[in-house]
């Protein structure tokens, strides 16, 4: 059974937290708040992961926690995150946005090799 509110909840929670990393001026303790907001924001998307039938909330969630994982430079749950989203029926937009997303998940890499 699929836990609408938790979700819900974790999701706002990320994003309260983004919210408080950007308005940081401190950087390790912005870079604790955006861990934190990817974290709540992961969880929310994994509690759809077999939720094939919850698109678009399903995907647009996963490229949310790609996006922060990206953030904080965690290329491999970002890859994780990007390729768990597109396994699903996301729409073709949201598909381009999470192949997209892939891409500079690649370039990263490269950066930082």
């Amino acid at each position: 059974m699929i836990n609408r509110k938790r979700i819900t909840a974790l999701h706002e929670d990320a994003m309260e937290l983004v919210e408080r990393a950007l308005m940081e001026r401190e950087p390790a303790r912005a870079r604790q708040w955006f861990l934190s907001a990817f974290e709540k924001e992961r969880n929310a998307a994994e509690m759809l992961a077999d939720a094939r039938e919850e698109e678009p909330t399903r995907s647009v969630l996963y490229r949310s926690a790609a996006t922060m994982a990206l953030d904080c430079r965690n290329y491999r749950e970002a890859d994780r995150l990007i390729q768990e989203g597109l396994s699903g029926n996301p729409p073709s937009e949201i598909a381009d946005e999470l192949e997209h997303l892939r891409e500079r998940v690649r370039a990263s890499k490269l950066e930082t090799a």
